[in-house]
């Protein structure tokens, strides 16, 4: 049957969450559901969020809902921050741009001092290696949050944006849309990309 609620415990990193039907009388009617249930596609779910959905009693007595839908759209108040740019937007476009020529910057730099012989050609290729490990994470740790299995510690992920991964984290974002809504990871991320210019910077400068 089809209920109205609301979104009433939403763990994003892992996928899940509950439902609390606007007629419930209890905790006891909270209904599961997983990301795969969502059908908003190119958006997760959001606490308090109006939804309607089909509801379920499984064997063990406990609801599930299916078919899970947003029943109103966001309503933006002023001064709140406007939703995140989505793929294909303008304002998406251009940070688009911004993170490519961020990188492409960073690529000269490193290019520029190994012909000045400035860094051995060697840490071009554990750059290389730590793109390509750290955008496998990012697609490892969506999969696990899709398929409600353990998730990758973010403390792990940012370790590897630090060696130097954080251009293949970029591409990851972009093209996976993974870790591009919670601002508490974004600003560390954003620290890992600048500690690692930085220490990069520095052994380049520095070294005789």
């Amino acid at each position: 049957m089809q209920r109205l609620g609301k979104v009433h415990d939403w763990n994003d990193e892992r996928g899940y969450g509950f439902i609390r039907p606007l007629d419930a009388s209890g905790d006891d009617e909270r209904t599961f559901f997983h990301i795969r249930d969502y059908q908003q596609a190119g958006r997760r779910p959001e606490q308090g969020e109006l939804v309607k959905y089909d509801a379920t009693r499984q064997s063990d007595g406990r609801w599930r809902a299916s078919e899970v839908r947003r029943a109103a759209q966001p309503v933006i108040r002023p001064g709140r921050s406007k939703p995140a740019a989505r793929p294909g937007t303008r304002d998406s476009i251009a940070y688009g741009l911004l993170q490519a020529g961020l990188v492409l910057v960073y690529v000269a730099f490193l290019v520029w001092a190994i012909e000045r012989g400035k860094l051995i050609l060697e840490i071009a290729f554990i750059q290389i290696i730590a793109c390509i490990a750290t955008y496998m994470a990012y697609a490892a740790d969506k999969h696990f949050a899709q398929t409600n299995r353990w998730r990758i510690p973010e403390a792990n992920l940012h370790l590897l944006e630090l060696v130097g991964g954080w251009p293949g984290a970029l591409l990851a974002q972009r093209v996976l849309r993974h870790k591009t809504r919670k601002a508490s990871y974004r600003i560390v991320f954003w620290l890992m990309v600048l500690l690692n210019v930085l220490a990069m910077a520095a052994w380049i400068f520095w070294n005789p």
